[in-house]
């Protein structure tokens, strides 16, 4: 009982691991805000009782999830936060689902197409995020940026990504989420806004 009671003490003060990703540039960037973020955060250290994994992701159909999952295994975080960019968006998104779809418009980073298809033949057709978005949307709020709700994380590698992972980790009960960068063209707020959500979960 003692011992129990110890072990509990001690975890008390343990430092929450998050896994954080963001993806390498695509569509003839040089540049991607998200992979940008991960750079910007692995720099600092400023995260209050946290142990961050901060990995960029290839825009690869599979290959993105793929070294998800190995970074996922190795490290065994407690919250998993997925970023990309939505050029097209003027907000910071969080997505509230990922669909078992792709319908791609331009090629990935290796060149490939994928239109028309299911993620996963045998798997649900869309799956929720489970964080809880109200408590972003307040952590972002706190740091005087604005934070949309979105229902759609498109039809590309992100929704791919996304999708895959919420499969991945349904019964792990890991909590995770991705959230859409915007087209910006400066992203200091945006990732003071980002730090303020992973230091307030």
């Amino acid at each position: 009982m003692k011992a129990r009671a110890l072990i509990g003490l001690l975890g008390i003060h343990m430092k929450k691991k998050f896994l954080i990703t963001g993806f390498e540039p695509f569509d003839k960037d040089t540049t991607n805000p998200s992979g940008d973020w991960i750079n910007w955060m692995n720099s600092r250290n400023s995260f209050c009782n946290r142990e961050i994994c901060g990995v960029i992701l290839p825009v690869k159909f599979n290959g993105g999830f793929s070294e998800f999952k190995k970074f996922y295994d190795e490290f065994c975080p407690d919250m998993v936060i997925l970023t990309g960019l939505a050029k097209n968006r003027k907000e910071l998104t969080v997505e509230r689902i990922g669909i078992n779809w792709v319908d791609a418009r331009i090629p990935d980073n290796d060149g490939i197409t994928i239109t028309s298809q299911k993620i996963d033949v045998s798997g649900p057709d869309a799956l929720f995020t489970t964080i809880d978005i109200d408590k972003l949307i307040s952590l972002a709020n706190s740091a005087g940026c604005v934070l949309k709700l979105s229902t759609s994380a498109g039809e590309y590698v992100c929704n791919e990504l996304l999708y895959k992972v919420l499969c991945y980790l349904q019964d792990k009960k890991t909590p995770a989420t991705f959230i859409h960068l915007p087209g910006l063209e400066n992203y200091d707020g945006t990732y003071l806004a980002l730090e303020t959500i992973v230091n307030g979960l």
